[in-house]
């Protein structure tokens, strides 16, 4: 187990930028996209019901069968997101679903220990010295 100051020394030397990667997806594949990021190190998850605004006449043109979405937020580092952006459009591809996946760059998160929390730097490991 890392102390405290292990671990923060070991984050120093590795950070990566921060990028909140967020999807918009059928309802019922909302877990099986969360579990597919988890793969690449997004530890936190926020999710979502979202409504969009579209008639049934655009619904039908573009194939989707309702509006009802769920939007998920989490954190990605920098060195994980075009993989992880991959793996997500491959899988709406296998699986025929309509969606969308994309990240925005984090310019600021305060403190070292916040930061070492959304980018999954072993903050379960931590022990007080």
């Amino acid at each position: 187990m890392l102390s405290l100051g292990e671990s923060m020394t070991k984050v120093q030397k590795s950070i990566k930028e921060l990028y909140l990667l967020i999807t918009i997806l059928p309802i019922n594949k909302r877990d099986l996209f969360m579990d597919i990021t988890e793969n690449y190190n997004v530890n936190y998850h926020i999710s979502f019901l979202g409504n969009g605004s579209a008639s049934e006449e655009i619904l039908a043109l573009t194939g989707l069968k309702d509006s009802k979405r769920a939007v998920t937020f989490g954190f990605i580092r920098e060195d994980k997101i075009k993989d992880c952006l991959a793996a997500i459009e491959d899988k709406m591809n296998d699986l025929g679903i309509h969606g969308v996946a994309f990240s925005l760059p984090l310019n600021s998160i305060m403190g070292l220990k916040n930061y070492m929390f959304l980018a999954d730097f072993g903050g379960k490991t931590w022990k007080k010295n």
